[in-house]
C-alpha cells in the first residue's frame, strides 16, 4: 500500500473528527447561549428571556385568536426574611419558591421566569382569565401551605412560612390584520406584563396573600 493509500484511509476519519468537534462546538455554543438568559440562582428565565419567551407565545396564538394568560407573583414582606434569617438562608428560600412557580408553570404546560428579586412570572398559553385565576389560587395556597426552612445547615430552624400576592391577566391575541392597528407581539407582551403587574400591587394593597384579576375590560377579554 503506497503512502498515498494510506493518506486516503486516514482523510474520512479526520474529516468526521473535525465535523465532530465542530458540533461539539456549536452543542457547547447553544447552551452557553441558553445558559445567559437563565437566572444564576433558581435556573429560570431571566427577564430578558421571558420578553422573547412570552412575545414568542403570543405570536403563536395569533395563528388560531388563542388566549395567553399570565401570572405576576410577588413575595410578601420578603425582606422580612432576609433581615432575619440573613441572604444566604433567603437565597435558598428563593430557590425553593422557583421550584414550586416552576412546577405550576410545567403542570400547564407553561413557563416561568424569575422577574427579579422576589418576582416570578408564569406564562400560561391558552388559559383564559378563569383559567389563570385557578391556577393562581392552587399556587398561592400551595406556597402559603409550604413550611420552609430558616436555619442553615445541618440545623433548620426555625421553619419559615412565606406567602404572595399573585396578580392575573389574559388576553386573546387576535389574529394578525394590518399591523398599524395591532400591537406587535413584543408590545402585546409588555402590555400582558403590565396589566398583570398592576392587578398584583391591588393584592398587596387589599392585604396580601391573595390572587388578583386584571379587569376584563383592560385585558381585552369578554
Amino acid at each position: 500500500m503506497t503512502r498515498d493509500g494510506a493518506d486516503n484511509r486516514k482523510t474520512p476519519a479526520k474529516e468526521l473528527a473535525s465535523r465532530a468537534a465542530a458540533a461539539l462546538r456549536q452543542v457547547v455554543g447553544v447552551r452557553s447561549a441558553e445558559d445567559a438568559h437563565r437566572d444564576g440562582l433558581t435556573g429560570l428565565l431571566d427577564g430578558e428571556a421571558l420578553h422573547g419567551a412570552l412575545a414568542e407565545a403570543i405570536q403563536d396564538a395569533e395563528r388560531d385568536g388563542g388566549y395567553i394568560g399570565l401570572l405576576f407573583i410577588d413575595l410578601d414582606r420578603f425582606k422580612r426574611v432576609n433581615d432575619r434569617h440573613g441572604h444566604v438562608t433567603g437565597s435558598r428560600i428563593l430557590s425553593r419558591v422557583a421550584k414550586l412557580v416552576d412546577a405550576a408553570a410545567k403542570r400547564a404546560r407553561g413557563l416561568a421566569a424569575r422577574y427579579g428579586g422576589d418576582e416570578f412570572v408564569v406564562v400560561l398559553p391558552g388559559a383564559d382569565l378563569d383559567g389563570c385565576l385557578q391556577r393562581a389560587e392552587r399556587l398561592r395556597s400551595a406556597l402559603a401551605a409550604t413550611l420552609l426552612p430558616g436555619g442553615e445547615p445541618p440545623r433548620r430552624r426555625p421553619l419559615v412560612r412565606v406567602t404572595c400576592s399573585i396578580g392575573a391577566a389574559s388576553t386573546r391575541a387576535e389574529a394578525c390584520g394590518d399591523r398599524d392597528e395591532t400591537p406587535s407581539p413584543a408590545g402585546a407582551a409588555t402590555r400582558l406584563l403590565q396589566l398583570a403587574d398592576s392587578a398584583m400591587y391591588q393584592a398587596k394593597h387589599a392585604g396580601r396573600n391573595r390572587v388578583v384579576a386584571a379587569s376584563a375590560e383592560a385585558t381585552g377579554v369578554a
